[in-house]
């Protein structure tokens, strides 16, 4: 059986020998047991990265919620009564603006009866 009759190729065709190699490295076949093991290593490393750190989230967000709310931070505490007092600022504004009736009739009569001479802008 001759190389043409392998190839498919028809009879009388000469392939070069450099085209020949190259096929062969292009195309070459190799065992590929290093590449899978160390893909299968890689992958092994990655999940026990993975579950380590879904075990500290868990177990952090468990601590977290057993702090009683006393042994809060400073800054929860300081944002807890800012936010308080904030608050109680703008009840204690809207009482007062609820409480009181306008005035505006009383603006307009300090405004016309004050001493203050009329202001005469020159034309551009």
């Amino acid at each position: 059986m001759g190389y043409e009759e392998l190839t498919g190729a028809p009879p009388g065709t000469e392939v070069p020998q450099e085209l020949l190699e190259e096929m062969l490295w292009v195309f070459r076949v190799e065992d590929a047991t290093p590449w899978n093991s160390s893909m299968f290593v890689l992958v092994a490393v990655v999940v026990v990265i993975s579950i380590v750190f879904l075990r500290r989230n868990i177990q952090a967000n468990r601590n977290r919620k057993r702090l009683p709310p006393e042994k809060q931070t400073p800054e929860v505490l300081y944002l807890a009564e800012a936010r308080n007092k904030d608050d109680d600022n703008l009840t204690t504004l809207r009482e007062t603006l609820l409480s009181e009736k306008p005035k505006v009739a009383q603006a307009e009569v300090d405004v016309n009866d004050s001493d203050v001479p009329p202001v005469i802008l020159p034309d551009p």
